[in-house]
């Protein structure tokens, strides 16, 4: 059976983090926000990724939008795409 030293127990938690990152999908939006405000008070971009354990285009992306829209909250998708067009529908009526 191995040991583990103090050193390797630290490199155990850094895989944990990366699993359990690899699991999550999407930011909420608390994490967003805190992102958002982080870069607000003047932190880099790669700092914020280390800090969320985040690749450094998440932040880069987040960071673009909320510059353009003012919002750092995630747009929702409108559902299901439809199979008709609204001229298809016209036509079978």
């Amino acid at each position: 059976m191995l040991q583990f030293g103090s050193s390797d127990s630290s490199a155990e938690s850094e895989i944990a983090k990366a699993e359990s990152m690899s699991r999550r999908n999407h930011f909420n939006d608390e994490i967003r926000w805190r992102a958002v405000d982080i870069l607000q008070a003047g932190a880099r971009q790669s700092a914020v990724a280390r800090e969320l354990h985040v690749h450094h285009s998440v932040i880069h992306r987040l960071w673009n939008h909320y510059q353009r829209d003012q919002n750092a909250s995630r747009r929702r998708g409108s559902g299901r795409r439809r199979i008709t067009t609204t001229g298809d529908d016209r036509y079978l009526l």
